[in-house]
């Protein structure tokens, strides 16, 4: 006797922001979601209230949820079906439960999620079959179902040997890149790329990385690159990641040696080069609380049979209840050298740093499954819960650093629903250092994507972002403002500032479809500027063009394959044709 089951919950925002349903089925993976707005309730708040509301909104689109199920399974028997290449351990490993376990629907969703960001496997589905003796009648409140798990996957193509391209015709880049994303079927990355930069030259790098080393939820990267006088890095790390929602600690520690040539531009003319050496090492710790939202229960069974005897459990999911904090503790330790380059003269002054910080988390996991909004042709796992960080640190000479400066941050990350299928993604990120009581280093950036998804596959898709740096440490930090930085029909660093502002909307129609396979095209326009406060005034630069999109969403990490040619509608500038991997955004 088979059943498959459907997790769910009710979200709804109070007062006038939004109300908003969400089904999300577990078992089948391309089942269309549905949604709904009721009526929105009537009545007035104080402007503190509405305040709360607003900040509540930004955050996580949702505050009251209801409609649990109470499905649990106790688990008798796993069974990993449709690998090909990978061992089953792999899979297995990665499971949030074990033989014995009792688990409730969350635990089913997440542990699904979980496996589709394996960047080798494009679908997973669990399912739960009853085992001989068991009543699916007994199913409930405090009478889990005796069953099995079944765990469906379907792997991609994880190893490739692939053409790199980036840039315009003029300042292109290419390369050929080596890779096994499930390297001897143990789920571990190998990386080695060959890489000629328009600017920099050639460059050889390597990277691996053992998601799960020695059999433990520690997570080891190594990374190496050479590229001459211009560039020469390494790097290693060593952490334990959150790897379920319910894990209490993470925590790492890194050291990078890395030698980087820097340029300055003016106007699109080089104005100064230097090098720029840097040795650091990092150690961090993390802790990780829940407290749940009240909720309002369902009177309605969660069960119910047809004549086939599967089960389902019946209701509507907006993601999990649950709130994160996450208080961490960090220890930065790192040497920069600065040196000129001849001719030029201008060099940043060496520095010395060692500097121990607090942070603070709030985040609400919450999550949706959809198909054709941010991607093109997979299934994708949205995470739309907001968080809040702040953080705030101290360098000291007394610890060994040289200067004396506090410093402090914070990000804000809106996230949540536009419409039934339309989605906001947003960061505002501010960090300053303070000296002889005023700002210093002062780095501000604010930005905001959101895709609508119009029919079946088709999304319009829209962006705006500004950054600003004021009294930086270093005199010639610069905003650049090009193709390269997102301003299509316009050559790379183009145009440079202390400020930088864009803007872009897109039409993304798809043609064609096939599960190996999806061909669409980008309709787009640009606008931007970059500029110095009391240095030059603000222009605003234009364009408008139109590109294809090949999405291959069984290859390793779905990647996008993009063309464009573009227009800019000033300075009568050329058309421009570009390639690269990937949506702008």
């Amino acid at each position: 006797m088979a059943f498959s089951f459907l997790r769910g919950r009710q979200l709804r925002v109070t007062g006038r922001i939004c109300i908003i349903q969400a089904h999300l089925p577990l078992k089948v993976a391309n089942q269309p979601f549905s949604s709904s707005r009721p009526p929105a309730p009537t009545g007035t708040l104080s402007s503190k209230g509405w305040a709360c509301l607003v900040v509540l909104q930004l955050l996580t689109c949702s505050a009251v949820l209801g409609d649990e199920s109470s499905a649990r399974w106790l688990i008798k028997q796993i069974e990993i079906r449709g690998t090909t290449r990978t061992h089953n351990d792999i899979v297995r490993r990665e499971l949030l439960f074990a033989i014995g376990d009792t688990i409730d629907a969350d635990r089913a969703t997440e542990t699904q999620r979980n496996l589709r960001r394996l960047l080798f496997l494009t679908d997973v589905r669990l399912r739960m079959e009853a085992v001989s003796g068991s009543d699916r009648h007994d199913a409930g409140p405090g009478h889990p179902l005796t069953a099995r798990a079944i765990v469906e996957v379907a792997e991609r193509h994880a190893r490739a040997l692939s053409p790199l391209l980036d840039g315009d015709a003029e300042d292109l880049s290419y390369g050929l890149v080596a890779l096994d994303y499930n390297f001897l079927g143990r789920g571990q990355i190998a990386q080695v790329t060959f890489f000629h930069d328009a600017i920099s030259g050639d460059r050889i790098s390597a990277t691996y990385r053992e998601p799960r080393l020695a059999a433990t939820r520690h997570a080891l990267r190594v990374s190496a690159g050479y590229a001459g006088n211009e560039s020469r890095d390494l790097s290693l790390s060593v952490a334990k990641p959150f790897h379920a929602l319910d894990t209490r600690w993470a925590y790492g520690v890194s050291v990078t040696q890395d030698r980087q040539r820097q340029r300055l531009y003016q106007s699109g003319e080089l104005v100064a080069r230097y090098n720029d050496e840097f040795t650091g090492a990092s150690l961090w710790i993390v802790q990780s609380t829940s407290f749940r939202q009240s909720r309002s229960q369902s009177t309605e069974s969660p069960w119910t049979g047809n004549q086939s005897g599967s089960i389902q459990a019946r209701g509507i999911q907006a993601g999990s209840g649950s709130w994160k904090i996450r208080p961490g503790i960090r220890l930065g330790i790192s040497d920069r050298d600065f040196v000129a380059d001849a001719p030029y003269a201008y060099e940043p002054t060496s520095r010395r740093r060692v500097i121990p910080s607090l942070s603070l988390t709030l985040w609400q996991p919450v999550y949706a499954r959809r198909q054709f909004i941010r991607g093109l042709g997979q299934i994708e796992d949205l995470q739309i819960g907001g968080w809040l960080t702040a953080t705030a640190g101290l360098s000291a000479r007394a610890l060994g650093s040289d200067l004396n400066y506090p410093l402090v941050a914070i990000q804000l990350a809106p996230r949540g629903h536009v419409t039934a299928n339309g989605f906001f993604f947003g960061l505002l990120s501010v960090s300053t250092r303070c000296r002889d009581q005023e700002p210093w280093h002062l780095i501000a950036s604010a930005s905001g994507s959101s895709y609508v998804r119009v029919g079946e596959r088709h999304v319009l898709a829209a962006r705006i972002s500004y950054h600003a740096l004021h009294r930086t440490e270093d005199q010639g930090s610069q905003l650049l403002l090009g193709i390269d930085s997102g301003l299509r029909g316009y050559a790379p660093r183009r145009f440079d500032g202390t400020r930088r502002i864009l803007v872009g909307i897109e039409a993304r129609p798809v043609f064609w479809q096939h599960p190996k396979i999806v061909v669409g095209a980008a309709f787009f326009a640009d606008t931007g500027s970059a500029w110095t406060p009391g240095f030059d005034r603000r222009t605003w630069v234009s364009s408008m063009g139109a590109g294809l999109r090949f999405g291959l969403p069984t290859v390793y990490d779905a990647p996008v394959l993009r063309a464009d040619i573009a227009h800019g509608l000033q300075a009568s500038q050329p058309w421009q044709l570009s390639v690269g991997l990937g949506h702008l955004f």
